[in-house]
């Protein structure tokens, strides 16, 4: 049976958002679009198949003072190597065939279907970069909670404790009713996604499969008596991973109290330290907050504390941002983090 595959279910406009290596992605604005952090998020071709490998510069070259006439000696560089792996995320979409001929506007039903799935695909990638974790599951990259987690009590730049992880902020708060804020210098030469080498949709891979049979019971095992239904296949797959070259490109500020009656609008101080002691260069930084942050920090413009609404930015839509910072409502992001002691 031929089908009409998604990319002929949307319009120029809607293609023209995505364009790589000359050629449309037309689906891939529906995968990102609800996630503000996958919007924002730099890609990189990997230089594996699976994973990525690079090195991290650790010290700058000194120069040298001498006298007139003396030699010098070379300076050097101090660099680590690091491997960062890709993750293959699946999704299936099935559409009974009954359910599907019902409809007045079959096409149309099967993208409004395939988009709800491409949003819970986009959030779930998300989620993962954020909170995924390899030590269960190989296969899975590890996100920035795992990299990322404990806060240094004295100075989260140079952390006193080998036990405390460096650019991790402590806000005070306890219990599992914490949020954080991220930081994230999105540029690739220090924080970007990475997908497969030789791979011209850049990991992202759709395959309509038409109609099928689909098993209804699986108790049923004999081919004469196995119930089957008829229903219309659409698969998505994503192949990602993440990528930090520059360790500074990244700062958290965690143990926040999520509870509005608990607004404590010192973590600003956080975010302003962060900002001038962390981050190098002239990148953009963003803040990536979970939804109640933006309750916060409307309550905190309310009261003129430093936060400003505006539409002066790089995408032209509202925004909010504090000093510089431009800051993303994200809803991969929640509000019952277990507080982590800083150390």
């Amino acid at each position: 049976m031929s089908e009409l595959d998604l990319g002929s279910r949307y319009n120029l406009i809607d293609c023209l958002k995505n364009v790589q290596d000359n050629k449309f992605v037309p689906w891939a604005e529906t995968l990102t679009e609800n996630s503000p952090f996958l919007f924002d998020l730099q890609m990189e071709v990997a230089s594996g198949i699976l994973s990525n490998q690079g090195s991290r510069e650790v010290s700058l070259p000194t120069p040298q003072i001498i006298k007139v006439g003396e030699g010098h000696v070379s300076s050097t560089v101090r660099w680590d190597n690091f491997t960062e792996n890709i993750s293959i995320f699946k999704d299936r979409v099935a559409i009974p065939l009954d359910v599907y001929n019902l409809k007045p506007d079959k096409i149309a039903y099967r993208a409004k279907i395939e988009d709800r799935h491409m949003a819970g695909f986009g959030q779930g990638v998300t989620n993962h970069f954020f909170y995924g974790t390899s030590v269960a599951t190989p296969e899975k990259f590890d996100g920035l909670d795992v990299r990322y987690s404990v806060p240094d009590s004295t100075d989260p730049t140079n952390p006193s404790s080998a036990s405390a992880d460096p650019f991790v902020f402590d806000a005070g708060g306890t219990g599992s009713d914490t949020m954080s804020v991220w930081m994230i210098q999105q540029d690739i030469d220090k924080f970007s996604g990475i997908t497969p080498i030789n791979d011209p949709q850049m990991g992202i891979d759709k395959v309509d499969s038409g109609l099928v049979y689909a098993a209804t019971n699986s108790s049923y095992t004999a081919v004469d008596s196995r119930a089957e239904r008829q229903e219309l296949r659409t698969e998505l797959s994503f192949k990602i991973g993440l990528n930090i070259a520059d360790q500074r490109a990244v700062a958290r500020v965690r143990n926040i109290e999520s509870a509005v009656s608990d607004l404590d609008p010192s973590f600003l101080q956080l975010i302003f330290q962060a900002e001038e002691e962390v981050f190098k260069g002239a990148g953009q930084i963003f803040a990536y907050i979970p939804k109640r942050m933006m309750t916060f920090l409307k309550i905190m413009a309310e009261a003129k504390q430093n936060v400003v609404y505006d539409t002066n930015n790089i995408y032209g839509i509202p925004l909010h941002r504090i000093g510089n910072i431009l800051l993303r409502s994200e809803d991969a992001l929640n509000t019952t983090e277990d507080a982590v002691a800083a150390v």
